[in-house]
């Protein structure tokens, strides 16, 4: 699970220079953000789907049974595969309009500092939708081992490379104001706290 950089927009939701949702989405299809598809569909799905294989084999010498029945585990898997889905896909389409680059580290990474939308709630969303990806995926298989041993693996991975390489080079290119976001935004768990304010901000504004 190869995490996006974080990318700083003054924008706020619901005014003048947010993206709607359409644009977000539609944004996906960029140019910048088109050329992250083949290290994902060539490279990071087929290891996935690899690691979930051998996880089946490791099951069976273990004599580990499926933890949900079909069609049950399927249905789940589809729904958290597609989730994740959204989520990678909008965060992604968000950092390449805010961001005026692409979300890819590899491909230069976006060249403005975002700490709106998605940004704001934690500052690797994306992470989040590839761990319901990865785990949607571990559900169709009815794998344990990849579940509850590789999954794990994966996502510790992608937080200690997301905060000691990633967000090194972002210090680098942003200096303070990265390390300021950084004081004030969780790594990944959104704090419930800070939905809530958020909630209250937009009640008061629809009042106004």
């Amino acid at each position: 699970m190869s995490p996006a950089i974080p990318h700083v927009s003054e924008s706020r939701p619901g005014k003048p220079g947010e993206p709607s949702i359409p644009d977000v989405l539609m944004a996906a299809f960029r140019r910048e953000v088109l050329l992250n598809v083949p290290i994902h569909l060539f490279i990071l799905i087929p290891a996935a789907c690899l690691m979930a294989h051998l996880s089946t084999r490791i099951d069976r010498v273990l004599g580990w049974g499926g933890i949900v029945r079909e069609p049950w585990n399927i249905v789940a898997g589809i729904l958290l595969i597609l989730a994740g889905l959204l989520i990678v896909w909008y965060t992604y389409g968000y950092l390449a309009i805010m961001g005026q680059g692409s979300p890819g580290t590899h491909l230069g990474g976006p060249v403005r500092l975002v700490t709106t939308g998605p940004y704001a709630l934690c500052r690797h969303p994306s992470i989040i939708g590839k761990w319901l990806g990865v785990t949607g995926l571990g559900c169709v298989v009815g794998s344990p081992v990849f579940l509850f041993v590789v999954i794990p693996m994966l996502t510790a991975y992608s937080l200690l490379a997301a905060r000691h390489l990633q967000e090194r080079r972002c210090v680098e290119l942003w200096g303070e104001a990265y390390l300021a976001y950084r004081r004030n935004t969780p790594l990944v768990i959104p704090r419930i706290r800070r939905l809530r304010i958020k909630k209250g901000m937009g009640d008061r504004q629809a009042i106004m």
